[in-house]
Order: C-alpha cells, then structure tokens, then sequence
C-alpha cells in the first residue's frame, strides 16, 4: 500500500508544470481585464460589489478613470 502510494506521489509530482515567473502580474491584470459598465436597475448586490471591486483595483493599478 505504501509502494503504491509512493508511486502515486511520484507521478503527480512529475505531471506539475512550473509557471514563468511575471515580471509585472498587474500589467497583466490590465492587459486581460477592462471597466465593467455592465450594471442596471435589476443587478444583484452582490454582483454590483464584484463590479465595483474590479473597477476600484482598475483604478489603483491601471489609471482607469472612474
């Protein structure tokens, strides 16, 4: 039972893929995302807040204006 669980570690530790450090992860953020104008009168609280959220940090670390 150890012998195969052994083995089971190993062939999950060799399937891990290590990710190319990013020099700038906000740069990146920026690149992938932009200003969420997808509010009306029906949107939840809820999905107000991640909207808000997402255009507050756009501010902080891309210059988005409000």
């Amino acid at each position: 039972m150890v012998k195969e669980a052994l083995i089971l570690a190993l062939l999950l530790a060799g399937c891990a893929t290590a990710l190319a450090p990013v020099d700038n992860p906000r740069a990146v953020w920026c690149d992938h995302n932009q200003p969420r104008r997808d509010a009306v009168a029906e949107t939840p609280r809820w999905v107000l807040d991640e909207i808000n959220a997402q255009n507050a940090k756009g501010v902080e670390w891309c210059g988005w204006k409000p």
